[in-house]
């Protein structure tokens, strides 16, 4: 028998979670998807499924997903790479002339990836989130894992998600060995706010806060009448200001994530005015901040993005971690002491019919040869 198992919705119940600390807190964040749809947490994961892998003590979250033209990109590798990574990341290029020949290249490459059901995957790893931390991992659970996911699902590539060589060295190697393939995801940011606080911009933020006239408000003290512009917050930066391929967290997520204390929120207020909101993780010593927004109508000269990233450096700081500062932002990120590093999609395909292996052959080529260059180039 394999030493993973696998739990679907029938038969979660059978489950024994682990006592631990990221035994417990998988139990809370994982059981309300499956007790309801994800779209009730999370409104634009569509005809996606999940299932849990155990191995040992070792919990992480499956998702199956199929196409949707509406999908959020942590759920489908086409809004990823295409709708979201493709078509809407061009326009940051600043140079017309490139934008309109990776547009006229990206056609013909959208249709075929669609033919081929890039997006017929099961991700591993896959909490719904755009960054997905690890719990500390040893290599037997690794290669567990690794070896028994495309037994468990024969016609669908396997994809762990958030790979990176910086944080997880270990996990990347192992999965090489175990025959899969790094696909870039994206250019993410570690930040040490040890490293960060001898740095002479982190000071200047320093003195921004002492003279702001917000405060931060633990958000469980605003009560539920503060969600819908949480909500909004998020809604501003990320669905409105960013992509709408972002995860469109709804009220009921954010309230569960009070109840259950799945997300530490900030809430930055000035004179009653709920203006900014951060909430975080943290796994392994790491924490990282999938609920972030602030009010993008407001006047710059406010420094609403400077306050919320210097909240999440002094919590790293008070705490010990290590600040996962996710995409984005890359020159604001480096003066603060971010470190840039490749993170991948890891794809094993192997066990599938050469059509299907195609797609990512493709994207890997396209990503080795292209997409990092430029991530590499613009920093961004």
């Amino acid at each position: 028998m394999s030493p993973v198992q696998l739990y679907s919705q029938q038969t979660l119940t059978d489950m024994a979670w682990p006592d631990s600390d990221d035994g417990r807190y998988a139990r809370a964040y994982l059981t309300p998807f499956f007790e309801q749809e994800p779209r009730r947490w999370i409104a634009n994961v569509h005809n996606t499924e999940l299932r849990v892998a155990q191995v040992g003590e070792l919990v992480l979250p499956l998702t199956l997903s199929d196409f949707h033209p509406a999908n959020s990109y942590v759920c489908s590798p086409y809004s990823h790479y295409v709708s979201y990574g493709g078509f809407e990341e061009v326009e940051r290029l600043g140079n017309p002339a490139a934008e309109r020949l990776i547009r006229l290249l990206l056609r013909p490459l959208a249709a075929f990836l669609r033919r081929q059901e890039l997006d017929r995957v099961v991700y591993a790893n896959n909490w719904l989130l755009s960054t997905n931390l690890y719990p500390a991992l040893e290599r037997t659970q690794i290669v567990a894992l690794a070896e028994a996911l495309p037994g468990y699902f024969p016609d669908r590539p396997v994809i762990f998600r958030s790979v990176d060589g910086y944080r997880n060295p270990l996990l990347l190697e192992t999965l090489r060995r175990c025959g899969y393939r790094m696909v870039l995801s994206r250019q993410v940011y570690y930040q040490d706010p040890w490293v960060a606080r001898t740095k002479k911009q982190f000071k200047v933020d320093r003195g921004v806060m002492r003279r702001s006239q917000y405060r931060f408000v633990d958000v469980r003290e605003l009560g539920d009448g503060a969600i819908p512009r949480l909500c909004e917050l998020y809604r501003l930066l990320y669905l409105e200001k960013y992509s709408t391929y972002n995860p469109q967290f709804t009220e009921n997520f954010v309230r569960i994530a009070l109840e259950r204390q799945l997300l530490t929120l900030w809430a930055l207020v000035r004179e009653g005015c709920i203006d900014g909101v951060v909430g975080y993780f943290v796994r392994n010593g790491v924490m990282t901040q999938p609920f972030f927004g602030y009010d993008t109508r407001l006047p710059q000269e406010l420094a609403l993005y400077r306050l919320l990233s210097l909240k999440t450096l002094l919590e790293g700081e008070a705490h010990g971690w290590l600040v996962h500062a996710s995409a984005g932002v890359g020159p604001f990120k480096r003066l603060r002491g971010g470190v840039a590093t490749i993170e991948y999609n890891a794809i094993y395909d192997r066990h599938l019919p050469a059509a299907r292996r195609l797609p990512w052959t493709l994207l890997k080529v396209l990503a080795d040869r292209v997409a990092v260059p430029l991530f590499r180039h613009y920093g961004f």
